[in-house]
């Protein structure tokens, strides 16, 4: 179990690394579901991420380290015209 944490350790680094030298990393198609706010009113929009990398995730919130989010549309997306 020490290797399989060390491994993971390792390449927790290579990935904050990674994302340190400006690459990206690929979280693949995700969803995107809305949330109510409570009794504070409004909506909230969520992006829920795999659970196949749940090692990053939890890397970058320990280490809080700040990320931009960007949405790529599939060409099958078209935007309704107002």
């Amino acid at each position: 179990m020490k290797t399989e944490l060390k491994s993971a350790e390792r390449t927790g680094n290579a990935l904050i690394n990674l994302l340190i030298s400006g690459r990206i990393i690929d979280c693949g198609e995700l969803t995107i579901s809305r949330s109510s706010l409570g009794s504070k009113g409004g909506l909230r929009h969520l992006i829920y991420l795999p659970l196949n990398r749940s090692y990053l995730w939890k890397l970058l919130n320990e280490k809080k380290v700040k990320v931009r989010v960007y949405i790529e549309l599939p060409e099958s997306f078209a935007l309704e015209e107002p």
